[in-house]
Parts: structure tokens; sequence; C-alpha cells
């Protein structure tokens, strides 16, 4: 059996937008935060491509049953080489 170790790093993101005093709530149905979705996908790809330009690490995609417009799990791996202490 081969042994592995693991660690988990969060990078939450808390949306936030002010509205005049006037504002009754959801008045917009949340589009305030539509062009969110398209930042998300920017900020995941830059991940995925800065972990895939790394020599010995693996990245690939690992939701857990969650929408991807509410939580992305990468599953990033080292390889290390057997011939190095």
């Amino acid at each position: 059996m081969i042994y592995a170790e693991e660690r988990d790093f969060t990078l939450r993101f808390a949306l936030r937008c002010e509205f005049p005093d006037d504002y009754e709530g959801e008045e917009d149905g949340g589009k305030w935060a539509e062009a969110w979705d398209a930042i998300a996908a920017e900020v995941v790809a830059a991940a995925i491509d800065l972990v895939r330009r790394r020599p010995g690490w693996t990245v690939r995609p690992a939701n857990r049953g969650r929408p991807v417009t509410e939580e992305v799990t990468l599953k990033i791996e080292r390889v290390l080489d057997r011939d190095v202490p």
C-alpha cells in the first residue's frame, strides 16, 4: 500500500454589495452578483494553469456534490521522484 499524506487549503471569497437606503431588497434578483460567475471561472482557470506549470504537480476538479456556482474543489497532487531522497 502506498503511503500518502493530505492537507487542505481554503481560499474563500465573500461577495458583498451595498445598496442605497431606499432599496427594498431583492429587487434586482441578485443581478449584482451575476458578473461573479465569469470572474470565478477565470480564477479557477488561472489556479489550474499555475499548478500545471509546476513540475511534479497535477491538478483535477474534485467537486463533492456542490454546484460550481457555489464551490470548486481542486485535487492537487505532488508526485515525488522516487530517486530523490
